[in-house]
Formats: structure tokens, C-alpha cells, sequence
């Protein structure tokens, strides 16, 4: 039986008993556990440090819980402490920028606004390790094949770094396939819009080229540990279909790497096998996945899912375009051509196909008459400019041509900006 489960984050998961059926269920929360959910990784990067904390949450809720108003410090063995305060993301950040060195104890403090305290267990500073290579290849055999994949080398003959976790942010350039430096707004609004003006305007900001930017969700790790050397060649960090968007313009991808010791590795390790488990309903219940992070107080029963990782980190950024990897253009993802059957005979209207890439004429109001009847394309023409955001791309009263956001304004992307960003090569 396959059982299809929302996916809270990497540290959250719910456990049930086990089933016997022979079809889907909709899964509902039935016993709570109210657990504090840490995420902290230490790095050695000179900045202001982070620290997530949140609380397990109904399976059938939308949202994750923050856990407000915690006095959050991290301390080491040099008598160093570093308080971190909330800010309005929900996340603690170091008061001042520090950096883990080695061959120091690290320990995570946590007090809750109940009062409960959570302290983690003393972790050093893991070696240091170097992206030696980043580049971007067609794969032509196998599962991947026509794919591209960004692969990674790292030789760390040198060093004691053994296990590795890995997160990128990709960010691509999307230009749009109709703009206009101009806008139309409408003005003498009657009857909600059964008669207006449209007047057309310059464009006040840029909406053809913008840069979208995501970071990865899944845990992405390997170890050298059964290697017969200790050298990382060929490790994929990220598999992209050949017509994706993503590669139509320029793309990049931004990885870093983390050395974790071979207890946080494992950890991480059993929550992505639990994660990518087709059914968690399985005669062999995992139980609870116990981290480095407890409650002071020996007697309770509060529990505490999540791990403090104190971790040496590298980084590498490439560019790369579509011909860089020898594949043709990737297509747009939506269809903005026009399209209409002008030439129907039966009716002396022409009529939008295709809804993205519209032609109106406001004389068109609507109403009876002999067969066929009178199309209300004035009615439309507003609808999609005052309520849909469509843009106007040209044309004078009383015909104007207008085009869904998705053709021809690129920051109505989810994660845009028409900012280009400062560390873009072109």
C-alpha cells in the first residue's frame, strides 16, 4: 500500500501503527505530541549565525509553528557566549558575527518561553574541506539520460573529512516573449466597469527580464567512508530535464558543502531514508529519531526532534547557458502565441483561442440579436486588466491587445526579481 503523506521539513516526521488495506487513506492527526523542532548548523563562516526553532505541528495543518520568544546562546570552551535574538521570520540570529574554530566545544542553549531548557551536546569544529570542481554535463545513458546534471569533485586525501551534506541555491534569468514599455490603466470607471477609458501609460519598472531564485528542500549527502580513497568525483547535486525553462536564458547554481561528523551524518541520513520511505506503514516502526539536543532536566518527558551540527563549509558558484551543454533551446513554458479562428464562417467574430494572448474590441459589448450574438469583449477587456493583471501590449480604441502575466510580466513569478542580482555574470 502506497501512502501519500505531507512533508513537514527535514527534522518532522509522525509515526502510526500499522494497517492493513488495499487502498488510500486520508491520513488525519489522532494522538499530538506538542515536540520543539531545532535546526542549527555552526559553520566557520564569519557571519551572523542562525538557529530555527518551531514545533510539530497537526498532519492535516498548513502551516509550521514558530516557537516565539526562546532565549537562544550558543557557548564554547574558550568562554565565549553568543546570544541570538529573534527576528521577524521566526528565526534566531547571532547577536554578533562569529565563527566556529577548531579544536573548540560548541554547545547550543535553549530556554523556551515556558520556561523549559534544552541544552545539545558539546561539538567540535569538523575538517576542513574544498569544492575542487563544478560543471554542468548531458547525460546520454541510463535513468538520467537526456538530462542535465551538475556534478561535483572534491579530493580530501589530505584531510580527515569523510561525510558531507550538501545545499545549492539555483537562480535562472527568464526574459519575457511579449513586452511592452508601455501600461494601460483604466480611467471613468461606470456601472463596474460596463463603460471606462483606458489610457496608455509608460511603464514604471521593469517586468521583461527578472532572475528567479529557489534553494534546495531535500537532503543531498554522500560519505567517502567505503571509498578506497577519500575523493568525492562525479557526485550529483542536481538533475535538470533538458527542455526545463529553467536553462532557457542563463542559469546558475551556488553549492555549498558541509563536513559532518559521522553522528550528524547518520542523523541526517535516517530522516532522508524515512523522507524518501514510499510507506511509513511498514511492520518495522522507526520510532523516534533522537538528535544531539535534550532537555535539561533528566526526568522529562518532553522530547525534542533536531540536531546541532557544527560544521566547516566551502562553496563554488558556475554559469552556464544552453549551448553550454550542447541542447537546443528549452521552450517557454507557456503558449503566448494569438490564435483564433477568424475564418469561421459561421460567425463574424473572431475568437480568442487561447486566453494568454488576447485581441478585444471594446465596441463589443454584448447582446442579442440575430444568431450568432454579440460577444461582450468589453467586458473581458476589463476583467483581465482590472482584476487578472493582464498587460497591454498594443493597439489604440477601440481594439487593444493584452497578455497574461505569464507572457509578458515577469515579476508575477513566485521568487523574482527584476533586480538583477549583484553576484550575476552575464
Amino acid at each position: 500500500m502506497k501512502i501519500s503523506f505531507k512533508y513537514f521539513s527535514p527534522f518532522l516526521f509522525v509515526f502510526f501503527l500499522c494497517f492493513n488495506c488495499t487502498e488510500e487513506i486520508a491520513l488525519e492527526t489522532e494522538a499530538f505530541e506538542d515536540v520543539l523542532v531545532v535546526e542549527a548548523t555552526l559553520t566557520n563562516e564569519l557571519k551572523h549565525q542562525e538557529v530555527k526553532l518551531s514545533k510539530t505541528y497537526f498532519l492535516e495543518g498548513n502551516s509550521e509553528t514558530i516557537e516565539n520568544n526562546a532565549i537562544v546562546s550558543i557557548v564554547n570552551t574558550l568562554g565565549e557566549t553568543y546570544n541570538f535574538s529573534q527576528n521577524g521570520e521566526g528565526i534566531y540570529v547571532s547577536n554578533s558575527t562569529f565563527e566556529a574554530v577548531p579544536n573548540t566545544n560548541y554547545k547550543l542553549i535553549i530556554k523556551t518561553s515556558d520556561g523549559k531548557e534544552y541544552n545539545s551536546l558539546e561539538t567540535q569544529l569538523t575538517p576542513l574541506s574544498q569544492i575542487d570542481e563544478l560543471y554542468p554535463e548531458l547525460t546520454q545513458e541510463g535513468p538520467n539520460a537526456n538530462k542535465i546534471q551538475v556534478f561535483l569533485n572534491s579530493n580530501n586525501e589530505t584531510t580527515n573529512a569523510q561525510y558531507f551534506r550538501y545545499e545549492y541555491i539555483e537562480t535562472h534569468k527568464i526574459i519575457m516573449p511579449y513586452y511592452s514599455e508601455f501600461d494601460a490603466e483604466l480611467i471613468n470607471i461606470v456601472n463596474g466597469g460596463q463603460e471606462f477609458d483606458i489610457v496608455v501609460v509608460p511603464q514604471t519598472e521593469n517586468k521583461q527580464t527578472c532572475y528567479i531564485t529557489n534553494a534546495s528542500t531535500n537532503i543531498i549527502q554522500t560519505s567517502t567512508n567505503d571509498l578506497n580513497n577519500n575523493i568525492i568525483n562525479k557526485f550529483a547535486i542536481r538533475t535538470i530535464d533538458q527542455d526545463d525553462a529553467l536553462l532557457r536564458e542563463r542559469y546558475s547554481i551556488k553549492v555549498k558543502q558541509y563536513v559532518q561528523n559521522f553522528e550528524a551524518y547518520q542523523y541526517y541520513k535516517i530522516i532522508n531514508d524515512l523522507s524518501a520511505d514510499e510507506s511509513l506503514l511498514s511492520e518495522s516502526q522507526p520510532g523516534f529519531v533522537v538528535g544531539n539536543v535534550k532537555p535539561v532536566d533528566a526526568s522529562s518527558s518532553k522530547r525534542v526532534i533536531g540536531y546541532f551540527d557544527v560544521s566547516s563549509v566551502s562553496s563554488r558558484r558556475i554559469f552556464f547557458n544552453f549551448n553550454d551543454v550542447n541542447i537546443s533551446q528549452p521552450p517557454y513554458p507557456y503558449n503566448c502565441e494569438y490564435e483564433t479562428n477568424t475564418f469561421n464562417p459561421t460567425s463574424p467574430y473572431p475568437f480568442n483561442n487561447n486566453e494568454n494572448h488576447l485581441i478585444l474590441d471594446y465596441t463589443l459589448a454584448g447582446g442579442g440579436g440575430p444568431p450568432p450574438p454579440v460577444p461582450n469583449q468589453r467586458g473581458l477587456l476589463y476583467n483581465y486588466l482590472a482584476n487578472k493583471n493582464y498587460q497591454y501590449l498594443e493597439g489604440d480604441f477601440p481594439i487593444y491587445t493584452i497578455l497574461s502575466p505569464a507572457c509578458s510580466d515577469c515579476t508575477s513569478f513566485s521568487s523574482s526579481s527584476n533586480i538583477q542580482p549583484d553576484f550575476w555574470e552575464d
